[in-house]
């Protein structure tokens, strides 16, 4: 395994700045669609740079599933094979999902105990 250490340039996006702001506002299927025109080794580090951050980690994994294996795993070791086998589960909830969910769900009030 060849796989590359983090430094400071894998945290860089892999991507332009417009093209990474189209497909972040795009939808996850638009996204997909996207993120196929670009070469197999910048989709992978476009889909890990995306995965490592909460709020983009459901997009990373939709990036993710347009992968091989073989990609991922050259980009983050073992990390890219876990992140492969979330990405060809994507009905499942991500840890991200939870993270945004408790931000933008309003609880309900309740005047029982008063």
């Amino acid at each position: 395994m060849s796989h590359r250490p983090i430094d400071q340039d894998q945290e860089n996006c892999p991507v332009s700045e417009r093209f990474f702001k189209s497909i972040v506002g795009a939808s996850l299927a638009t996204a997909s669609d996207l993120a196929l025109g670009l070469p197999e080794d910048q989709r992978s580090r476009l889909a890990v740079f995306c995965y490592r951050r909460a709020h983009l980690r459901r997009l990373g994994l939709t990036i993710a599933a347009t992968c091989p294996k073989r990609t991922l795993v050259e980009e983050a070791g073992h990390a890219g094979e876990l992140i492969y086998l979330q990405a060809q589960n994507l009905g499942a909830p991500v840890a991200g999902d939870r993270y945004m969910a408790s931000r933008h769900v309003k609880r309900p009030v309740s005047l029982h105990n008063c």
